[in-house]
C-alpha cells in the first residue's frame, strides 16, 4: 500500500524522512608536509586560528604540539606564544622538507602504508596475535 493510499484509508503514515544536511567542505594543505585534507569551514577556521593563521594536519599539529611542549610553551604578555608556535612551525616545516614529504610520491607511500596496515589488522579468525610491523620510507621524488 503506498503512502498515499495509507493516508486516505485513515492509516498513520511514517514515511521515515531522512534529511540530509549540506554541509560545506573546503580543501585546505598542510603547511608543513603538503597533505590536502577535506574539511568544514568551520573546522579549517579553528585550526588556523591555533597557529597563526596556517593550517596543519592532525599529524604535523600533534609534532608541533609536542616541540612547544618540550619547549615549555610559557605564555607571556608580549606574544611569546604566537612567536614560539611560529618557530615551532618553521622548525617542523624544515623537518618535513629534509625527509622530503612535500611529494605527492611521499603522500602515496603513506597512504599504502596505512592501507597495509589496516588491512591486516582487520583479518579475524587467527588464533595468535599478530604483529603489525609498519615502515615508512621517505625519498625525494
Amino acid at each position: 500500500m503506498s503512502a498515499a493510499a495509507a493516508a486516505a484509508a485513515g492509516q498513520e503514515v511514517n514515511p521515515g524522512v531522512v534529511v540530509a544536511a549540506v554541509v560545506e567542505v573546503e580543501w585546505a594543505e598542510c603547511a608543513c608536509c603538503g597533505l590536502r585534507e577535506e574539511c568544514t569551514p568551520t573546522y579549517a577556521a579553528g585550526v588556523r586560528a591555533r597557529y597563526g593563521g596556517r593550517w596543519l594536519c592532525g599529524l604535523c599539529g600533534e609534532a608541533v604540539g609536542e616541540e612547544l611542549a618540550a619547549a615549555g610553551g610559557s605564555a607571556g604578555d608580549d606574544g611569546s606564544v604566537v612567536v614560539e608556535v611560529e618557530a615551532a612551525i618553521a622548525r617542523h616545516a624544515a623537518f618535513c622538507r629534509a625527509l622530503g614529504c612535500r611529494s605527492p610520491a611521499a603522500a602515496e607511500r603513506l597512504i599504502a602504508a596505512v592501507r597495509r596496515l589496516l588491512r591486516g589488522a582487520g583479518e579475524g579468525g587467527r588464533k595468535e596475535k599478530a604483529k603489525a610491523v609498519l615502515v615508512l620510507e621517505f625519498h625525494d621524488a
